[in-house]
């Protein structure tokens, strides 16, 4: 399998045709115990070609040493884990001033970084912010392979805009607009909810084809080391008994369901029953007692 890094734009100009019934309806220190990691072999950009295994683990950055990112991006590569997740808060959407994390120039030196390696890096770029609409062409620039953004941003955008009568309406409407973009700057899209919000107000979304990817938030975003919220589970189930069920349509569906916040040994295999594919997981790996190739053999042991 080829290994090599394109100096390209990531996935190049992949827009998709998606169902423009959509808007017809109102149109720190994270060096663990220091443990040298052995060496694995790595997939270039499995999951984009349908080959990856499914679960995979995510090391989220924010939980990694940022005074030493190029090693802990060494680190989290020879773990054999290429897919990275970034979380990117601006203290505005999130009000509090710790709430401030990584700007586009912080993700074109993490993509220069994993430009040193011989197999692909996928980034995935979280967007916690007030209107993430403004960060996407710098963000595509920096080279983010992806944008996630909140669902819950779009609900502030639209009531300050204040165009419909409907908010519901209205945030659907600024979420299409924004996962267009999103395509047309030749990233992928993934939209993320956080633990109040249900499963519901994001198939409409869904269904239009423009997101390949839904984050469930089973932690408060923002910080790090929070405790799992079970809640989640039952999401990641209706996700994937819908995901599940659009396949037996006329058309395909495909989206991943990728679980974040308090993940661990013990809620790993919960998720991974529930119908997780993607497992991001920060603390637990950044701060590992070994070293992070034996976190991740804790979190996917019992997956069998």
């Amino acid at each position: 399998m080829d290994c090599s890094l394109s100096d390209t734009t990531p996935l190049g100009d992949k827009r998709v045709t998606h169902d423009l019934r959509v808007r017809g309806g109102g149109g720190g220190g994270g060096g663990g115990g220091g443990g040298t990691e052995p060496y694995q072999d790595v997939s270039a950009m499995a999951e984009e070609k349908g080959e990856q295994p499914y679960p995979i683990v995510s090391p989220s950055l924010l939980a990694s040493d940022w005074s030493n990112i190029e090693s802990e991006i060494e680190r989290c590569v020879k773990a054999g884990l290429p897919h990275l997740h970034i979380d990117v808060f601006d203290g505005v959407f999130l009000d509090s001033p710790y709430a401030l994390t990584f700007g586009p120039q912080m993700i074109e030196a993490m993509r220069r970084c994993s430009k040193r390696h011989t197999c692909k890096i996928l980034l995935d770029v979280h967007l916690c912010v007030y209107g993430p609409a403004r960060y996407v062409e710098a963000m595509a620039k920096a080279g983010a392979d992806r944008i996630i953004f909140q669902w819950e941003a779009m609900a502030k955008q639209a009531n300050n805009n204040n165009n419909s009568t409907d908010d519901t309406i209205g945030q659907l409407e600024q979420a299409v607009e924004l996962a267009e973009a999103i395509r047309e700057h030749g990233m992928r899209c993934g939209i993320s909810i956080n633990p109040q919000t249900g499963v519901d107000e994001i198939l409409p979304l869904l269904e239009s084809g423009l997101v390949d990817l839904v984050d469930i938030l089973a932690v408060e975003p923002g910080f790090g080391g929070q405790s799992f919220q079970e809640s989640a589970l039952g999401k990641i189930q209706q996700l994937r008994r819908w995901i599940d069920a659009k396949g037996d349509e006329s058309h395909q569906v495909d989206i991943k369901l990728l679980v974040d916040g308090g993940i661990n040994a013990e809620t790993s295999p919960l998720v991974i029953e529930a119908g997780a594919d993607i497992l991001v997981a920060g603390t637990f790996l950044f701060k590992h007692p070994s070293n992070i190739s034996d976190g991740v053999k804790e979190l996917l042991s019992k997956k069998e």
